[in-house]
This record gives C-alpha cells, structure tokens and sequence, in this order.
C-alpha cells in the first residue's frame, strides 16, 4: 500500500475512534502498542492484530467499531464491505 494510502486508512481509523473521545482513542494507541506490539503506522498492514486488539479491550463491543471505521473508509475510498480487512484489500486493488 502506498504511504498516502496508508495515511488516508488511518484518518479513517482516527475519525471513528474519535467518536470515543480522544483520551480514549489514545488509550487505544497505547494498548495496542505496549500490549501487543501494534505502532499505529501498522494498523493498515495488520488489520487483523488491530481488531484483535479491540476486541481485548472491548469483547464483542469491538465490532461497532470496525463498523464505523469501515463506514469511514466507504466515504473516504467509495468501497463498500463489511470488515476492515476485506475494506483494505479493496482499496489496494483500487
């Protein structure tokens, strides 16, 4: 995935984790980083290891989340999907 691809995923993710608060949206960052080793950059390569680590923190909570994450990336990228995984594989065959 090329870098402005990358940078565009992630401000998907930020915009729908904002709708946390942003203390919690660091929180988040820092968990995935210290817990499970995840720097945010990686988030687009790593789909899977993110939502793993959401769902650590949230149980089946975690999936609204990657909801509105992957409704973030259908207004940014116009793909429609229903996981964040299938979400990024679409926008690099874009």
């Amino acid at each position: 995935m090329i870098r402005s691809q990358k940078d565009r995923v992630l401000r998907c993710v930020d915009n729908a984790l904002r709708c946390l608060g942003e203390t919690a949206k660091r929180i988040i960052y820092w968990y995935l980083e210290n817990e499970h080793g995840l720097k945010k950059e990686e988030i687009p390569d790593k789909p899977e290891e993110f939502i793993t680590g959401l769902e650590k923190i949230y149980g089946s909570g975690a999936r609204v989340i990657e909801r509105l994450i992957v409704s973030e990336m259908a207004d940014e990228f116009g793909v429609e999907t229903s996981s964040l995984t299938e979400g990024i594989e679409k926008t690099l065959s874009k």
